[in-house]
């Protein structure tokens, strides 16, 4: 039986709470100084600290982005150290970006906070997004022009 928890909170709780460490290795990093590369000295050094002080930013399949507890590969974009370690059997997870719609089509981006564009038109097995449908497809997916 799995009794792992799952929490989500803001990118400000997430500050206060677990306080993560500056780069020390690169002063002009991301998050205001705070976060880690995936390669070099600065994933070195993160692989050398505690895995339950590790966190790891990275894309969401629903087009977000996301802060995680732990070690991870897929999609990251880069890692953070704190120093108030996660607790165990816990998966924390920290919205810092909204989901947003990319179109294959014409290569637009739509901000697509609760995934409804990108529901409207999977449901519809249209690859294409509000810019590139017809009015027919737009009524079609429920978004009238």
């Amino acid at each position: 039986m799995n009794n792992e928890r799952f929490i989500e909170m803001t990118e400000e709780e997430w500050f206060e709470t677990y306080k993560p460490i500056e780069n020390h290795l690169e002063t002009t990093s991301s998050f205001d100084g705070h976060m880690f590369e995936t390669y070099g000295s600065e994933v070195e050094f993160v692989k050398s600290i505690p895995e339950d002080r590790i966190w790891m930013l990275g894309d969401g399949d629903d087009g977000g982005m996301y802060i995680w507890n732990g070690w991870g590969f897929v999609n990251r974009i880069g890692y953070f150290v704190t120093e108030v370690p996660c607790p165990p059997d816990t998966t924390i997870q920290v919205q810092v970006g909204i989901p947003w719609y990319y179109c294959e089509a014409c290569d637009s981006e739509w901000e697509d906070p609760d995934n409804l564009i990108r529901d409207a038109f999977q449901e519809q097995d249209l690859e294409k997004c509000p810019n590139c449908a017809t009015i027919e497809e737009m009524t079609l997916v429920g978004l009238e022009k």
